[in-house]
């Protein structure tokens, strides 16, 4: 297989890429959900989580910012909140957009324990599930390093997932990522984290998929990507899949369409 010769001929534009801004849907827990205002709009607990608001009557609450937040209390071995939540207005779920090899995953967020609530028997965190079309898990990463107390103060939470972590393996490619900040242990862990303000990023800064042979000479980008995708190409590489297509052919002309418009972006 070959390149196209319009491809090979298509315009070159090298203009600088930048973070993409939060893709996490209501990431402050600030809008109820109209079906259901027990949860926030976009989603869905795990066994004692809890929905809560500044006022709710419900206890001690800790705010990051607004009045609202969620709690995950012990009772259970796994308490969470997560992002796969389907939603009856796209027809899609409510998890962020991922692109495959597009560049780094950050998730980031703010935490609290009360001194009085400490984890005891259990570790809290953020696990990320990088999801298909079919919301099936392609790869699952997680953090589980919190314990103890923080006397109620917000901490910073954040961790990474670079492209180099998401096998090349097992297509279809993932095309969002589930969110779900946690609390795991035993049934008989005591202990209460509130969390606030979560958000995932994907930025291309340090990875560019149009750069495609890793050169670091300016210009980085040049005909020899190209060449560099043509081979990918012709060898049946899952790394030519670059629009993530799961029907057969899955290498086909689109794939040169998605290098090439990657490629007009530029790299950082």
């Amino acid at each position: 297989m070959k390149m196209p010769a319009l491809m090979v001929a298509a315009l070159i534009a090298a203009s600088g890429a930048s973070a993409q801004p939060n893709l996490v849907h209501n990431s402050n827990f600030e809008t109820p959900d109209l079906g259901d205002p027990s949860r926030p709009e976009g989603w869905g607990p795990f066994n004692t989580a809890r929905y809560r608001a500044v006022g709710d009557g419900l206890g001690p609450i800790l705010v990051h910012s607004g009045t609202h937040s969620i709690e995950l209390r012990s009772g259970a071995d796994f308490v969470g909140y997560t992002t796969d939540v389907f939603n009856p207005s796209t027809l899609t779920y409510y998890n962020p957009p991922y692109v495959y090899q597009g560049g780094p995953v950050t998730v980031s967020g703010y935490y609290a324990i009360p001194a009085d609530q400490p984890l005891a028997g259990a570790n809290a965190g953020i696990k990320l599930e990088f999801r298909r079309d079919n919301s099936s898990i392609y790869q699952a990463f997680e953090q589980l390093t919190i314990n103890g107390h923080t006397n109620g103060n917000w901490v910073s939470f954040s961790f990474t997932i670079l492209d180099s972590q998401i096998s090349p393996n097992f297509p279809p490619f993932p095309t969002s990522v589930s969110v779900l900040p946690m609390r795991f242990g035993n049934a008989t862990s005591t202990g209460t984290i509130f969390w606030d303000d979560v958000t995932l990023v994907q930025s291309s800064s340090s990875v560019c998929y149009a750069n495609c042979d890793g050169s670091t000479t300016a210009p980085i980008l040049n005909v020899n990507d190209f060449i560099c995708f043509n081979n990918l190409y012709a060898a049946g590489d899952s790394r030519a899949n670059c629009d993530g297509s799961t029907v057969a052919p899955v290498l086909n002309v689109n794939d040169f369409t998605c290098f090439t418009n990657k490629y007009a972006v530029g790299c950082p």
